[in-house]
């Protein structure tokens, strides 16, 4: 199969696990996990079922973009993640406001995930808009890298 092609990608070289949105999202799903054993079982059923399966979702969505053939597909993907965070969110959200004692995590949680949203979007973005040629100029911007902690 040509892999040259404009709409084949090249992320086939790595694994998803090698994506660092992937290694983010992952962790954040397993940081959601402990906040939603914590809060009261009463809650477990309700508003945490559907935080819990939007946030495992989210590495899940990328992983399975991430072995398309086409690029459109991974994108489709990426975006049903980055759809699946921004859920998240409002549920994070909800969470914060109904749970006091539980603000700490929650916004922990709804800034690791503000870091996800941004990475998915600049990914997309990439796809889509790949340079067109190797020589042509591009602003270049110095800055540090990103660290983003993940003590949940």
């Amino acid at each position: 199969m040509n892999t040259t092609s404009s709409n084949k990608t090249n992320y086939k070289k790595t694994s998803f696990r090698d994506l660092v949105v992937w290694q983010q999202a992952y962790d954040f799903a397993k940081g959601v996990h402990a906040l939603v054993r914590a809060l009261p079982q009463e809650e477990r059923y309700a508003l945490t079922s559907q935080l819990t399966r939007g946030a495992f979702s989210m590495p899940v969505q990328i992983a399975q973009g991430q072995r398309k053939w086409a690029k459109t597909d991974f994108v489709k993907c990426l975006n049903y993640a980055r759809n699946s965070s921004y859920e998240c969110e409002t549920y994070l959200l909800l969470i914060g406001d109904l749970f006091p004692e539980h603000t700490k995590e929650t916004e922990e949680l709804v800034e690791i995930n503000t870091i996800i949203q941004k990475m998915l979007s600049a990914l997309i973005y990439t796809i889509e808009h790949p340079k067109t040629k190797k020589n042509e100029s591009t602003e270049i911007v110095d800055e540090e890298p990103v660290t983003i902690p993940v003590n949940v």
